[in-house]
């Protein structure tokens, strides 16, 4: 049996972007089976002959099964739930305060002692410590066009770096995103 997966089509899922695929199993008894990943959220696995079958139809069923097994129709959330995008959403939107920082960086050092000159416990991603922190900065680039760090989040909503952070704690801004619920 020979398998050749060719890319059709991609979509984006939680800012992940995959690629439904297209499986062509060349089959012993001289029959094809064009095996399709398609859908949204939910991507379905749908099963055709792509010649004339003629009765034999066990080859087909287990061509079936094998794209099912092979693609199957849980790896887009699984791979979405465990991407870098994916934790960076949740670390931003689960947390109140939320600092992708670095454990050397000066500047990070200076926002979390801000959160604590005010009493305030920062969630905090260390990236250097990470193995995965290099995909992190690259999602915070998507998201906020900066990779530098630290990048402060209050409530949902993007601070910035350092500086960003010492202004907004002079302007009031950030004391009136620190009481909201």
């Amino acid at each position: 049996m020979e398998m050749v997966i060719v890319p059709v089509s991609g979509y984006s899922y939680l800012g992940v972007r995959f690629v439904p695929r297209r499986v062509f199993l060349n089959l012993s008894c001289d029959c094809k089976c064009e095996l399709r990943k398609e859908g949204g959220e939910y991507g379905v696995v749908l099963a055709a002959p792509s010649s004339k079958m003629g009765s034999p139809r066990r080859p087909f069923l287990i061509a079936a099964v094998a794209c099912a097994f092979l693609l199957g129709n849980a790896p887009e959330k699984a791979l979405a739930a465990n991407s870098p995008s994916a934790f960076v959403e949740s670390v931003i939107y689960s947390n109140k305060i939320a600092i992708f920082s670095k454990s050397y960086c000066p500047y990070s050092l200076r926002a979390k002692r801000i959160f604590s000159e005010l009493e305030e416990q920062p969630y905090v991603v260390e990236l250097d410590l990470r193995d995965d922190g290099y995909k992190i900065q690259e999602v915070l680039l998507d998201m906020v066009g900066r990779r530098t760090v630290p990048q402060v989040f209050v409530n949902g909503k993007h601070i910035g770096g350092s500086d960003d952070l010492q202004a907004s704690v002079q302007n009031g801004q950030l004391k009136s995103l620190l009481s909201k619920p």
